[in-house]
């Protein structure tokens, strides 16, 4: 596949999922706050979750299902693909916000 049509499908792709599924960037925020409520009420102190951690999760998990799976199933790597770019886009972000 070209570069053309794989960026051009990714972006299709990414704008299925956002509808299906909400922002990426915001549900990154949610979970950030989420797990860093939970991990400073364990710890009993501030614990500051960062951003990218949601997106690193997902596709760690995307890896995950791929070494636990006995077949080939098209919609880990698909979904590989995308939160590597939407990840890629929050850091990028990130850092000319600062």
């Amino acid at each position: 596949m070209d570069k053309i049509k794989f960026l051009n499908n990714l972006e299709i792709l990414l704008k299925e999922k956002e509808n299906n599924y909400g922002n990426f960037n915001h549900t990154s925020q949610v979970w950030a706050n989420y797990l860093s409520d939970i991990l400073s009420i364990e710890n009993n102190k501030t614990v500051k979750v960062p951003l990218k951690t949601f997106g690193t999760m997902m596709i760690f998990l995307k890896l995950w299902r791929i070494m636990q799976s006995q077949q080939f199933k098209q919609d880990n790597f698909t979904d590989i693909n995308g939160y590597t770019e939407l990840l890629k886009r929050l850091v990028i972000n990130e850092k000319t916000t600062k």
